[in-house]
């Protein structure tokens, strides 16, 4: 690895910062994505994907740009957009807690200024991404809705768009930016053999992209039904690398400069 990668604790949160290759002779802000369950899909201790990423910067199809990776003091109370009841009531697994808003909250209004004050960033919503697997999708989501002026570049793998809810919020609040970029991807054997709403993750995943493709221009919208693939980890590091390539193509981040 060519870049830096260090670890920081700010607003009470361990963050996992990468810094690309050439960010100390950068001649421009650089992009920054924001990435849930502390950046583990580029966590060198777990998985090399910051090598990929880094033979994309050197190939030329990738900027380089600033991974901040956020840890959660619970996934199921923060990244859950309302109260709902547990999956599996009584086998250790609690309700989820429906504090999405006061995550966001602390990133858009401490982390981010934080960030954006002490790396050269561009802050524009355009260059700003937040992606997330499984619940990490979709509080990614919902940042899409609740916070447009500020991340521009959504990346959800394998989101878990089965929340109850969900999916009736957004047919409520089709005003989605047409300035955004999506990417999403879900494995076609994810939710077999479940007997509780994970078993509709297919359907309701179906049915979001048609929501999203009523309301930005498919050109700004990519999804993936991925072959063979469940919700395991090593797939969604194996993913990690096409969903930044696609949010942050070469091509598109070029004309926003």
């Amino acid at each position: 690895m060519r870049g830096t990668l260090f670890t920081e604790m700010y607003a009470g949160r361990d963050l996992l910062i990468y810094l690309p290759p050439s960010y100390d002779k950068a001649s421009y802000p650089l992009p920054v994505v924001y990435v849930h369950d502390g950046g583990d899909v580029f966590d060198l201790v777990l998985n090399g994907t910051l090598y990929n990423l880094e033979q994309r910067f050197a190939a030329g199809t990738l900027p380089e740009l600033i991974l901040v990776g956020i840890t959660a003091y619970d996934p199921l109370v923060e990244y859950t957009p309302w109260y709902a009841r547990a999956l599996y009531p009584g086998l250790g697994h609690g309700d989820f807690g429906g504090r999405a808003t006061e995550y966001l909250n602390m990133i858009v209004h401490e982390i981010k200024p934080w960030i954006d004050q002490h790396f050269y960033t561009d802050d524009r919503p355009e260059m700003t991404g937040i992606v997330g697997k499984s619940l990490g999708g979709l509080v990614s989501l919902f940042a899409a809705y609740v916070y447009p002026h500020v991340f521009g570049r959504i990346g959800l793998m394998s989101a878990s768009l089965w929340y109850e809810g969900f999916i009736e919020f957004m047919r409520e609040r089709q005003h989605l930016s047409s300035d955004l970029r999506i990417y999403m991807d879900l494995g076609n054997l994810e939710g077999v053999g479940k007997a509780n709403r994970q078993r509709l993750i297919q359907t309701c995943t179906d049915e979001a992209v048609d929501i999203l493709l009523n309301n930005i221009p498919a050109s700004h919208f990519y999804f993936e039904r991925i072959k063979g693939d469940d919700h395991d980890p090593e797939t969604f590091y194996q993913r990690f690398p096409d969903l930044m390539g696609w949010l942050f193509d070469k091509k598109t981040v070029g004309l926003l400069k």
